[in-house]
């Protein structure tokens, strides 16, 4: 059969169905007032597999038989996972109300693998069962989907195919189907096997089914039942289908009633017109059978299909049946709403072609002058309606907004294109959206407000495997997630993220980075998993399968964080709280909440896109960001952060076109390393005169040779670091960006704070380009992942300077820091100055009162093995050695609603039995405090340096501020830079926690 000869057939079988309809419509319309609602898809292809060739007219006939009993028909042609789920989705959100009827038909590739069935879309890979998993649809999902719904839903799985397993562990085919309650299930073939892939113009099923469908009287039971024996009976019994029946699925529900009382007389069944022949003489019949032989199969009337144009009874001087003055008059009132209907239809279309050639001018301009063009679009699905709520175009004088029907007088490219989804109006695009535009540094952008839904179980065993599905919801489905904004964003009053997204698109590609402490990753993908945002409606889901790791206790708390990026901003991050059991309780425990709430984000759990594969090597540069996105903002996710070794890096960039993903190792004994390194850099500090300038002569050496010394000492230890601990994903995209121009800001958060980023010396992989230290070429700044509520979700962008509060105990003996009083001397001349003293009793008056500002620490640090009696990490006041824990203890009981800033200058002791690690023991307990940042050294300072760093500091804010902002990670870099000058490596032992753009503005 020819593919024109296909396209009229489909014209004319879509002519005869709309008459069909009319008729039909007046038969049981006013006996049922069901909602009938139904999806059809076909997917011909999929990686690996021979394509279906009819799957896209067997759809079609499907689809337009279902449209001539009643149902509102979405269809899906060739699309991938996210296409699909994404209208499973939608279709099992329209079945809520109890009195709709919900039709699911699929035709194309299926497998088994897992233990479950999977549903094979554009771009599923079936080399192995892993892959099978991530990027095929689990029918099992769509069917719990569906139970969430009190209403009749009917499925019906046609999965030609050649049988063929070319994989170990996949099986083309379905296994047997659980039906839910109110489900029933049909599968073209039965468990275990395929349906047959023959040279149809249709499969052998949608033949039976079709013809079935319009049988009067026949319930869904005898309906089925009639399919599955035409269909062994055409296959001479080579092709056996399947049904299942839930237990409270209503077998007798009636498509089409036989007669209805006061409805129209009934009369003869409208004949089919004659398909268009075929080369061996055999045509279509109205079930779209074939036969081989030229003849067609008869139905129940045995009747030759007359004219179209010929009304029933009026032609036929052999037509006995009904009045044939009333059928003739019927008919003539027909033929008159039917030339209606087709003028309304031929007015409305050309509105909606006006109407959405408009509307795409106006966002092909607003676009220009926005972030929308930086963002890459996803392709559709050929032949996919788009979801009514996303791509519905006003109705104007009462028509309905959806575009009108096809005509046999269309071409058939037109007939079977869909319409693409409507751009935003223009005022929409370039004005303010309404309630106040968020801050946020582009121009037209909206505001776009959305739940953070994170769903998973409440409990989790260890060893357990669980999926944790996140997406961003209309609706708030998981009210137990707490959500946190980023520099741009807003929380609303009942928990939702208020995100500022460019204006002058439908919808925005989003990346969302998973930390799951206590968990490994099992379903072969990444921490970072990319969805689509859309201006209406939820977003796809991504999901995530993670294991529970052993735990000694009983029980251990944890929790999932879910960070939102979208184009290198981050927009905010929710979290939720779980606990790990050690084993599982014996008796069963009452359901949650999470199990009581709505089904929804089982729904949405369809749409989660596949892992995304790690990206290394040439990076492709996108779009250019704003001053207060970094240019580089790397995770770091160890699966021991104590242990180091295996882990993740996540990196996201406003210049990339997505995020880099990708696995590492770092050697355990590398913080054995960095101890001894931290110990030679002291060692070397201590040996230039007790770290004094050295433009003052040294009676030992020669002043030049023993600087040139310190600075290759350092310079090589830089080196080192680079090429043996950086994971090599940050050198690829460092490297590319670096090469651009448009590196100037890096972000580091890591659930390790081991490895010194600031002493790194990038160089290229030809090591002809060498870069100086990271801390001094460029912003860089830490961050550590949020371990309490309290804790600040994303570093402060900008802070008032108001002044430094400052803490100095007062050692006497051999404790005391000779360069204390010269560095609060320098400190007093700041505006807003003021002192506390060194005692425990004073230091929790200062943290209780002082909520912004600089909080600065001039005293001692020490840094101790576990087993020694004393803290391991200590800042020692006058009477007290303050730990972190004992730091958050007070700070949970004393602290404002502030966040200030802490400055940590805390020098040697004397007494520290490890040297590196203090800022690794303070920082994240700093943060989780609620502080905007915190600067310590990586190793006790000596005395003079630091009390020289912090008063170069705190003075080049003071005195650049009165030009404007600052940046503070620039005061950092320039103050670095001393290290040059004087050759003592205390310059290079300070590290800042915050945002590597915070900016310093004047009050």
């Amino acid at each position: 059969m020819s593919a024109a000869a296909c396209r009229a057939w489909i014209t004319v079988m879509r002519l005869f169905l709309a008459v069909v309809l009319l008729m039909t419509m007046a038969l049981f319309s006013a006996a049922r007032g069901e909602e009938r609602i139904a999806l059809v898809v076909a997917n011909p292809a999929s990686e690996g597999s021979r394509t279906i060739v009819n799957a896209d007219l067997s759809a079609e006939l499907v689809a337009a038989t279902l449209r001539s009993l009643g149902f509102t028909v979405r269809q899906v042609s060739d699309g991938d996972r996210a296409d699909v789920a994404r209208a499973m989705h939608d279709f099992a959100q329209s079945l809520a109300n109890p009195d709709s009827v919900g039709i699911f038909y699929y035709v194309g590739h299926t497998a088994q693998a897992n233990g479950r069935n999977y549903l094979l879309t554009r771009g599923t890979r079936i080399d192995s069962k892993e892959t099978v998993d991530q990027t095929a649809l689990p029918l099992d999902l769509f069917m719990q989907a569906l139970e969430a719904t009190p209403t009749l839903k009917v499925v019906l799985l046609d999965n030609p195919g050649d049988g063929h397993n070319p994989t170990s562990g996949v099986m083309q085919g379905l296994a047997a189907v659980n039906p839910l309650t109110h489900a029933i299930v049909a599968l073209s073939a039965k468990p275990g096997t395929v349906a047959l892939d023959e040279a149809r113009p249709v499969t052998v099923f949608a033949d039976a089914l079709t013809a079935a469908l319009v049988k009067r009287g026949a319930d869904i039971a005898i309906i089925l039942a009639s399919v599955r024996q035409t269909t062994i009976d055409k296959t001479s019994g080579a092709q056996w289908p399947w049904m299942s029946y839930g237990r409270s699925a209503d077998a007798a529900f009636v498509l089409t009633p036989d007669q209805v009382a006061g409805a129209a007389p009934a009369l003869p069944l409208v004949p089919e017109p004659a398909p268009p022949a075929m080369a061996s003489g055999g045509y279509i019949s109205r079930s779209g059978g074939w036969q081989p032989d030229g003849s067609d199969y008869a139905d129940d009337s045995g009747q030759e299909p007359y004219p179209m144009d010929v009304a029933p009874g009026s032609g036929s001087p052999d037509a006995a049946m009904g009045d044939s003055a009333n059928e003739a008059a019927l008919y003539e009132e027909y033929k008159r709403q039917e030339q209606q209907r087709q003028l309304q239809e031929e007015q409305a279309r050309q509105r909606y072609e006006e109407e959405k050639q408009r509307l795409e001018d106006a966002a092909a301009a607003a676009a220009q002058n926005n972030l929308g063009g930086t963002y890459p679009q996803d392709g559709e699905a050929t032949g996919a309606e788009p979801p009514p709520d996303k791509a519905r175009i006003p109705p104007e004088d009462g028509m309905t907004s959806a575009p009108p029907p096809t005509t046999g007088a269309e071409s058939p490219p037109e007939a079977q294109a869909p319409p693409k989804p409507a751009p935003p109006p223009i005022d929409q695009a370039q004005s303010p959206p309404s309630g106040g535009a968020l801050p946020h540094p582009e121009t037209g952008a909206v505001k776009v407000v959305r739940h953070p839904t994170i769903d998973a179980p409440d409990e989790i065993v260890a060893g357990e495997t669980v999926t944790v599905s996140i997406a961003l919801t209309e609706e708030q489905f998981t009210p137990e997630v707490k959500v946190k904004a980023a520099p741009g964003s807003s929380v609303t009053e009942d928990g939702a993220l208020a995100m500022a997204m460019p204006a002058g698109a439908e919808q925005w590609p989003i990346d969302i980075d998973l930390f799951a402490s206590g968990f490994d990753l099992t379903d072969g993908g990444k921490w970072s998993r990319r969805t689509t945002l859309y201006r209406q409606g939820d977003s796809d889901f991504v999901r995530f399968d993670v294991k529970a790791r052993p735990i000694a206790k009983n029980s251990k708390p944890s929790q999932f964080i879910a960070r939102i990026y979208s184009a290198g901003r981050f927009l905010g991050s929710a979290s939720r709280s779980v606990v790990i059991r050690r084993t599982a309780p014996v008796e069963a425990a009452a359901p949650s909440a999470t199990a009581e709430r709505s089904a929804a984000p089982a729904m949405l759990m369809l749409a989660a896109t596949p892992p995304q594969p790690a990206v290394t090597g040439d990076v492709t540069l996108g779009g250019a960001g704003g001053d207060d996105v970094p240019d580089l903002d790397v995770t770091i996710l160890y699966d021991d952060p104590s242990g180091l070794g295996s882990g993740q890096i996540i990196i996201h960039s406003p210049h990339l076109a997505g995020p880099v993903t990708d696995t590492f190792s770092t050697p355990p004994e590398m913080a054995a390393w960095l101890d001894s390194e931290y110990r030679r850099l002291l060692q070397l500090g201590l040996s230039l005169r007790g770290a004094v300038s050295l433009q003052q002569p040294a009676a030992s050496s020669d002043p030049g040779t023993q600087k040139r010394f310190v600075t290759l000492a350092a310079e090589g230890f830089g080196d080192a670091l680079y090429r043996d601990y950086v994971p090599k994903a940050f050198k690829d995209v460092f490297w590319s960006l670096r090469g651009k121009g448009e590196l100037h800001s890096i972000q580091i958060t890591s659930n390790s704070p081991t490895l010194p980023w600031e002493l790194i010396r990038p160089r290229s992989a030809d090591g002809a380009t060498a870069d100086g230290f990271l801390g001094m070429g460029y912003r860089l700044a830490r961050w550590a992942p949020r371990s309490s509520a309290s804790q600040v979700d994303n570093p402060l962008d900008r802070m008032t300077f108001t002044g430094v509060a400052a803490v100095a105990p007062s050692y006497v003996d051999k404790q005391s820091l000779r360069f204390q009083q010269d560095e609060l001397a320098a400190l007093s001349k700041l505006a807003g100055y003021r002192r506390f003293d060194g005692d425990f009793i004073s230091f929790e008056k200062l943290v209780g009162e002082v909520s912004t500002g600089f909080i600065h620490f001039s005293g001692h640090g020490e840094v101790n093995k576990p087993s020694s009696g004393r803290p391991v990490f200590a800042i020692d006041l006058v009477d007290q050695s303050l730990d972190p824990d004992t730091w958050a203890a007070l700070v949970a009981t004393a602290h404002g609603k502030g966040n200030p800033f802490y400055f940590f200058n805390a020098c040697d002791t004397g007494r520290s039995q490890m040297l590196g690690g203090f800022v690794q023991g303070w920082g994240p307990a700093v943060l989780a405090g609620g502080a905007s940042g915190f600067i310590g050294g990586m190793w006790p300072l000596t005395d003079r340096a630091a009390a020289a760093f912090s008063t170069d500091f705190y003075g080049g804010i003071s005195t650049r501020i009165k030009d404007g902002p600052v940046y503070l990670a620039e005061i950092l870099q320039d103050v670095r830079r001393e290290f040059y000058q004087t050759g003592d490596p205390t310059y290079l032992a300070y590290t800042f926690y915050g945002n590597a753009n915070l900016r310093i503005v004047g009050q």
